[in-house]
């Protein structure tokens, strides 16, 4: 991401403190706030790179709640689109269950699973919330 500082000073954005831990999403939630003041633009001949871990950062369970969690509270809070909702939450969700049979040896596909499970008890118990991650 490439931001304009100015902006971001002069209307006091900060990275929700809601999304703890691993801020999954965290980079939609900003550009969301950012988005009300001005156009993000693509620029598809830009190239990146993204030095990720696949351990370290959380447990399987955490990093599976997050992965229900996030979405919803974003959407809700209006910086992810509804639209996204439903594909960014199925399809991590059915990778880590047919993953979880037999996992990559990095990635704790089963703990991530139940991880979205606990996430959609919480769904519909009402109490769904990205801060209980640090409960997990």
């Amino acid at each position: 991401m490439c931001l304009r500082l100015a902006l971001i000073r002069e209307h006091d954005l900060r990275f929700d403190e809601t999304l703890s831990l691993y801020g999954w999403y965290e980079d939609w939630d900003f550009s969301g706030q950012l988005a009300s003041f001005g156009s993000i633009v693509h620029i598809s001949n830009a190239c990146g790179v993204h030095l990720s871990t696949k351990i370290g950062r959380v447990t399987g369970v955490r990093m599976g709640y997050a992965q229900v969690a996030n979405p919803i509270y974003l959407a809700r809070k209006g910086t992810f689109p509804w639209s996204h909702v439903l594909k960014f939450i199925v399809g991590p969700c059915l990778k880590n269950l047919v993953r979880s049979l037999a996992p990559e040896a990095h990635v704790d596909r089963l703990g991530r699973f139940c991880g979205n499970l606990t996430a959609f008890r919480h769904l519909l118990a009402g109490t769904l919330s990205p801060k209980q991650i640090v409960d997990l």
